[in-house]
């Protein structure tokens, strides 16, 4: 119906042109007659018809465009309008899609803006390399890289940081001409459009960095840290297997270490599965300092670092071992890495009013008092270059949900660090923390 009455509107500025150029004919044929009339005394020259014709034969289609383009401009406006562009191609949620779908998801949008049937966005270079993206998957690939084609109406060129590509327009489907108005427009869309799959690609590929910049700190933190050592105490265990010299005794003794080994690697991979996972300790009373010597004892530790403990006879407490000892491997670990493997570890506990304290005291690079006010035990927060910063953080969890408190303290960097576990013995034990946390 806009189609019909478009031409209809059309015709009648050819009219309204006849009209004004036949009183342009008219005017021009009353000049010239008085004009010649003057200089040459004669009423009546074909001089004068031959010019006014001229002029109504020049001017006649200049009139008809410029009638038929101010019907356009008045009943037929189009004119991209910006805000209503932006709002239509959606490009604040295109980096919110799937990275395979944006750029189909954008030249669809463009398409039906722009009331076309195919857009193709062509990023090749002039040797043929770089991708092709059609709306529809079926529409027909420019034959040469930035030239027009029969299937395409407009090739609008779209300049990039650091190569040219070029958006493909297939005719209007109402059949209009695209005037000197909605070229502007379309141009305008297309550095807009171009500006916004940018900003898509970009926030993947920051997206997709930082996931796998995630994997790599996992990855380090499971090779240098915890998977590291426990492999590297399979690997004790297999090297005294292989020896083929061991009493019946000793490799039972063998056994039980390898069992210990494979729980405490079941248990980081736990740990690295969901930190903010809720912790429910089975609490059970037990004397934690003796099982705490005697894990200490059987633990594998480099041959150049010596453990020095001091554990008296203390009242017994309501706690889970396995959860704690997590907490004390990771210690532990943390300690011996911070000595470079070699050096005094001090263990020692006592009676804090009424909790019993277990200290864990190393001799390595230390912390600043702000490190350990600020970020120490937050999640991701670490003092090392291949650390995760996961390990205090749990810790911290599992300390607490059993009523405990656990604290650090440092000289300054390169003086060694002191951590401080606070568990409330049995009569103490707040009912509240039994559950968990």
């Amino acid at each position: 119906m806009f189609f019909s009455l478009r031409r209809l509107l059309h015709s009648a500025a050819y009219f309204l042109a006849s009209l004004a150029a036949l009183s342009l004919f008219v005017v021009v044929l009353m000049l010239a007659e008085a004009l010649i009339y003057g200089l040459t005394g004669r009423a009546a020259s074909m001089w004068a018809m031959a010019l006014a014709g001229l002029a109504a034969a020049v001017f006649f289609s200049p009139i008809v465009q410029r009638l038929q383009h101010w019907v356009d401009q008045l009943l037929f406006h189009r004119q991209l309008d910006t805000l209503e562009t932006i709002q239509q191609l959606g490009a604040g949620d295109l980096a919110e899609l799937p990275q395979e779908h944006v750029e189909h998801a954008l030249l669809e949008r463009i398409a039906t803006i722009c009331h076309r049937s195919t857009v193709v966005l062509d990023e090749r270079d002039e040797k043929g390399h770089g991708a092709v993206f059609c709306y529809p998957t079926s529409a027909v690939l420019p034959p040469v890289t930035g030239m027009s084609c029969p299937d395409y109406e407009l090739v609008l060129p779209i300049s990039r940081r650091d190569k040219m590509v070029w958006l493909h327009l297939s005719p209007r489907l109402d059949g209009w001409a695209t005037d000197h108005d909605e070229y502007q427009s379309l141009k305008r869309l297309a550095r807009f459009a171009a500006m916004s799959l940018e900003h898509a690609r970009l926030s993947h590929q920051q997206s997709q960095l930082a996931r796998l910049d995630s994997i790599s700190r996992v990855t380090g933190q499971l090779h240098s840290h915890d998977m590291k050592n426990r492999l590297h105490d399979l690997a004790f265990l297999a090297h005294h297997l292989e020896a083929g010299k061991l009493e019946d005794d000793e490799l039972e003794a063998l056994v039980a270490s390898i069992r210990k080994v494979v729980g405490r690697m079941q248990t980081v991979m736990q740990r690295m599965a969901d930190p903010n996972a809720p912790i429910h300790p089975k609490l059970k009373i037990c004397d934690v300092t003796s099982l705490l010597r005697q894990h200490i004892d059987e633990r594998l530790w480099p041959e150049s670092v010596h453990v020095n403990v001091d554990f008296p006879t203390l009242p017994l407490v309501l706690a889970d071992m396995q959860l704690l000892q997590g907490v004390f491997d990771n210690l532990f670990d943390n300690a011996v890495q911070a000595m470079n493997k070699q050096g005094e570890l001090d263990i020692s506990a006592r009676l804090n009013d009424d909790y019993l304290q277990i200290d864990v005291r190393d001799y390595g690079y230390g912390m600043s008092a702000s490190f350990i006010e600020h970020r120490l035990f937050r999640m991701f927060a670490t003092s090392k270059d291949d650390g995760l910063g996961i390990g205090l953080y749990l810790s911290q969890r599992i300390i607490e949900a059993h009523g405990g408190v656990i604290s650090a303290h440092s000289d300054g960097e390169g003086k060694g660090c002191t951590f401080h576990v606070t568990l409330p013995l049995c009569k103490d034990m707040p009912e509240t923390k039994i559950g968990g946390q």
